[in-house]
């Protein structure tokens, strides 16, 4: 396939900017002393006090996912079995911390983020306890 003039123009604008970031992204990384950036630190310290919460908080996690589908269920109008599972796997966990945060503590989200936040934490349940097996 050959390009003409007028294509190859427009690919190497858009090409550019993004060779630019990449080169930008190379030199910061190189000119770092530290292997991790102060933003990768921040990440995974916000990240692990979170899964700290989840893994003390499991089951009032859980219910209040289950709550906000049940929310969502009944204003989408479909028939799921979503809330019922969240309900039983909720009733199989404990609280390791006697005062758990309320449902009103955690942020309101859309839909999407939620349902992906939903899947990430029971990912994360899962991995933990197929690991806790072995």
């Amino acid at each position: 396939m050959v390009l003409r003039r007028a294509e190859q123009h427009q690919f190497y604008m858009e090409l550019t900017p993004l060779l630019f970031y990449f080169g930008a992204m190379v030199l910061r990384q190189a000119k770092c002393n530290s292997v991790c950036s102060s933003e990768s630190i921040t990440l995974v310290q916000s990240f692990l006090s979170n899964f700290s919460k989840l893994q003390n908080c499991s089951r009032s996690t859980l219910r209040c996912f289950e709550m906000e589908m049940i929310v969502l269920v009944g204003e989408t109008g479909q028939i799921s079995t979503l809330p019922k599972r969240l309900n039983s796997l909720s009733r199989q966990l404990s609280d390791k911390f006697e005062h758990c945060p309320q449902c009103e503590v955690y942020k309101e989200e859309k839909a999407e983020e939620f349902l992906k936040t939903l899947l990430h934490i029971l990912g994360i349940m899962c991995s933990s306890s197929n690991s806790s097996k072995r």
